[in-house]
């Protein structure tokens, strides 16, 4: 059955035919639906979680910026909580918010822009680079092109450029196909290297050890660029080949994983030792294997976690307040310690152990992270734990604290709710 577009506009998009305000939809499916049909994009609005404490930005109230959004786009507001958006975070690392992000209607990301407190002058920059945006070429019509001849170097490249442009970091697979086809005396070019590099080569795959043979080069990188482009290297090579081994259970990518963060700590070995047990946690986890997880979690988290008195907490947390960098630099941080040990505690009752050891073993952390942090989550994983050890009269107390917490925080208590009720109910 055809749907005509005026039945579409009157039915589908009313606010269209008689827009004074942006035409927002009321989800992500409609607004691409609406935008397909209209041959628009979609301009998303993404706030934090806590879109309560979220101010309506002025502009929004401006006919002249009203107009030029609803000309060109369809507008979805929404928070990252929005698991509609999973895929799309996902796939294109967004990580930060509050955040403007502009979609195809297929769903693409074309641009996006973190500037949400951008006077008019500077916001209607913004629209005018996403309408130039949306023009160049896509993701997927790069694939396209490539594979249709796939020994084509030039078409390759301009993949893997579109790719990273989008914000795309795992490359791994196609940059490996990049160093295949260039010749020795490529890997002797500076720029060559850092594009590499840049891409994250899986670890000790063709690229990498290609990437890695002009040792000079290596180290002219890792003076010359800035330190957030090193961190960023570091970073890319080392989650790309964190995700292939969770995704073929490969135990071999996991370890050249941990180790190359270790490697990072070349004079610290007890802080080299504790990021490679974390590493290779945080693998056991992914793939479920709760045997090594639970061996090097047990001795892992009494060692660098429990063992560090309560004061020096608190004093790198005034450290922290008199000086904000510190809180950016590798290392110790004060949230560090509190956040470790309730994931961990999580982790193990998440897992669904009955083992009463280990449960008591997890509430053990639990209790100490909310000592040194005594926020909401801390208190329902805590509740979570005494509800696993059948200790029902503790568990709905810690999560009417969680509750409590939350509430003066101006949190959601949704998810909170919900788990004590069933905590009551002796149905969790």
């Amino acid at each position: 059955m055809k749907i005509s577009l005026s039945f579409f506009l009157l039915f589908f998009c009313p606010s269209i035919l008689f827009a004074q305000k942006l035409n927002y939809s009321t989800s992500l499916q409609k607004a691409l639906l609406s935008a397909h049909y209209l041959k628009k994009d979609v301009l998303i609005i993404l706030n934090s979680e806590n879109t309560n404490n979220e101010k309506e930005n002025p502009l929004f109230s401006d006919q002249e910026i009203i107009n030029k959004i609803n000309l060109h786009f369809i507008t979805y507001k929404t928070n990252y909580g929005d698991t509609t958006l999973k895929a799309i975070k996902e796939y294109y690392n967004i990580e930060n918010c509050p955040n403007y992000l502009f979609l195809h209607s297929n769903m693409e990301l074309f641009y996006r822009n973190l500037e949400v407190d951008a006077p008019k002058e500077r916001f209607e920059q913004i629209l005018n680079y996403a309408k130039e945006a949306s023009q160049q070429i896509t993701i997927k019509k790069a694939k396209k092109d490539y594979l249709k001849d796939t020994s084509d170097v030039t078409k390759l490249k301009q993949l893997i450029d579109v790719l990273k442009k989008q914000g795309v970091t795992n490359n791994a697979y196609y940059i490996e196909q990049y160093a295949k086809k260039l010749s020795p005396a490529s890997f002797d070019d500076y720029q060559t290297v850092l594009y590499i590099l840049e891409a994250g080569p899986t670890i000790n795959r063709i690229a990498y050890n290609k990437a890695f043979t002009n040792r000079t080069i290596i180290d002219s990188i890792f003076k010359k660029e800035s330190s957030q482009k090193r961190g960023f290297i570091l970073n890319v090579i080392a989650n790309n080949t964190m995700t292939n081994a969770i995704k073929t259970i490969c135990l071999a990518d996991a370890q050249n994983t941990a180790n190359f963060y270790k490697n990072q700590w070349k004079n610290n070995e007890y802080n080299g030792q504790k990021i490679y047990n974390e590493k290779m946690l945080f693998y056991y986890n992914a793939i479920k294997d709760t045997a090594n997880y639970f061996e090097i979690a047990t001795n892992h988290y009494d060692k660098y976690y429990m063992s560090i008195e309560m004061d020096s907490v608190k004093r790198l947390k005034l450290l922290e307040k008199s000086d904000s960098t510190l809180r950016f630099n590798p290392g110790w941080k004060a949230k560090s310690f509190p956040n470790g040990l309730n994931e961990a505690a999580w982790n193990f009752y998440s897992s669904g152990t009955r083992n009463q050891k280990r449960l008591l073993k997890a509430v053990k952390w639990s209790k100490r992270a909310v000592q040194l942090d005594p926020n909401a989550n801390n208190y329902d994983t805590l509740a979570h734990l005494f509800y696993s050890l059948k200790s029902f009269r503790r568990a709905i107390k810690a999560q009417e604290i969680a509750i409590n917490i939350a509430k003066t925080n101006g949190l959601s208590t949704k998810d909170y709710f919900e788990s004590l009720m069933k905590m009551k109910s002796k149905t969790l």
